[in-house]
């Protein structure tokens, strides 16, 4: 899951470069960079406090995706399109990701205190 983060967060700040240099807009980039140094932030948060920086990372991605999914969904043309189609896949990537971790966490600890006998 950290390398998930990490992987995002440097695929989005490349992104926003990339859409950067294609339209000279600088929010592209400011948006790319912010929301891919939010990832790498919540990343290296979780080398410390792991789920910490996970729950971060799946409030960044929740976000992110609803920040970017109705100008893909209208269609929107220009140069910034790519950029929003491709954000809204990598958060949505990292949101399920998240959302299967905490899943499996959950089923792990209930195990585990099936095993041990508490309830």
């Amino acid at each position: 899951m950290r390398a998930l983060l990490f992987i995002a967060g440097i695929l989005l700040a490349a992104l926003g470069f990339l859409a950067f240099q294609g339209s000279k807009d600088p929010l592209l980039l400011q948006g790319g960079l912010t929301l891919g140094g939010g990832f790498v932030i919540c990343g290296i948060f979780s080398i410390r406090a792991k789920w910490h920086g996970i729950a971060g990372a799946g409030l960044l991605a929740f976000l992110g995706f609803i920040r970017t999914v109705p100008s893909v969904v209208s269609g929107e043309k220009g140069p910034a399109a790519p950029f929003m189609l491709g954000a809204a896949t990598i958060c949505l990537v990292v949101l399920i990701s998240v959302i299967q971790t905490f899943r499996a966490e959950r089923t792990r600890r209930s195990i585990e205190k099936l095993k041990a006998g508490v309830e």
